[in-house]
């Protein structure tokens, strides 16, 4: 056997990657618990992740078991998604408080502005709309209950709510 093939027969004590994983999630359980910044959250759950990765290689290589190194993968992958997921959670925070601070994205939350405009759809009902009157006396329903005034909508009530005002009071 030559130097460079014993180098890489050597293995790692499955003691040495405990410790390393234990270390690893250390340092990520303590970064998420005492930081502020969003970003640096994130990447502290991303090296708990990835010490829970070096735990399940270690004992797969233990057991000469390739089940755990299939689930590595599978997690890395799952964990990329995450990531940008996450990234873009934090890029629509930023824009809107221009911050990475964990306590300006707790205050998010509903807010009340006004009543809104009714929505007012293209295509066919608003076609139906525009032609209402003249469609009304062409086909003789003027007035037989089945135009606006049958489904609770006026002249004036239509022009407000389409103007975004509350004719109502």
């Amino acid at each position: 056997m030559t130097a460079a093939a014993s180098f890489l027969a050597v293995t790692v004590p499955i003691e040495w990657s405990i410790f390393l994983g234990l270390a690893l999630f250390a340092v990520g359980l303590i970064g998420v618990t005492c930081r502020r910044n969003i970003l640096l959250m994130l990447l502290s759950v991303e090296i708990m992740l990835n010490a829970v990765n070096v735990l399940f290689v270690a004992f797969s290589r233990v057991h000469h078991d390739l089940a755990g190194q299939v689930f590595v993968f599978f997690a890395m992958t799952i964990a990329a998604a995450e990531v940008a997921v996450g990234l873009a959670i934090v890029i629509a925070v930023y824009r809107l408080r221009q911050s990475t601070d964990v306590d300006d994205a707790q205050d998010l939350h509903d807010v009340d502005h006004g009543p809104l405009p009714r929505i007012v759809l293209e295509g066919e009902d608003q076609h139906h709309h525009d032609h209402d009157h003249h469609d009304d006396h062409e086909h003789g329903h003027a007035g037989d209950g089945h135009g606006d005034e049958a489904h609770g909508h006026d002249a004036e009530g239509h022009a407000a709510a389409v103007s975004g005002e509350d004719h109502h009071g």
